[in-house]
């Protein structure tokens, strides 16, 4: 798939929070972000359509 570059930026507590989850799940960051926001855009479309 491709993919595209995109510089996102986050409070101090949300960039640790990620990087533990990242280690704790033995994946990247980037890995972590995007199925977080994955995740909410299903949640929110969902919501939006319904």
């Amino acid at each position: 798939m491709p993919t595209e570059q995109m510089t996102i930026y986050v409070s101090p507590q949300l960039k640790k929070a990620i990087q533990q989850l990242a280690t704790t799940e033995e994946k990247s960051m980037n890995t972590i972000v995007v199925a977080a926001l994955e995740l909410a855009i299903a949640e929110w479309s969902a919501k939006t359509s319904a």
